[in-house]
């Protein structure tokens, strides 16, 4: 595989992983829009579930996607407790 082969590689499965992380953040929000907002963030989640499904049938790093998928969620829940905890202490 070329530089650039495994660099587009790498930024796929990137991309792939925020997906997955911003879908896990917008299911932590279901529930709390309007009805028209309710229709767009529907719109919204199904559209990054159809790219993610799409990415996935065309490659081969589902595995390397599922690593970085978690270790960005650590980093997201880890900047989560830390903006509570210093708005709980303002």
């Amino acid at each position: 595989m070329s530089r650039i082969e495994e660099e587009q590689t790498i930024d796929l499965a990137l991309a792939i992983a925020m997906f997955r992380c911003f879908h896990e953040q917008l299911y932590n929000l279901k529930g709390v829009h309007s009805q028209i907002l309710k229709k767009k963030f529907n719109k919204l989640i199904n559209i990054a579930r159809q790219y993610e499904d799409e990415i996935i049938k065309s490659t081969d790093s589902v595995d390397e996607i599922d690593i970085i998928y978690d270790e960005l969620m650590d980093v997201v829940i880890a900047m989560k407790k830390t903006i509570i905890k210093e708005t709980e202490n303002e």
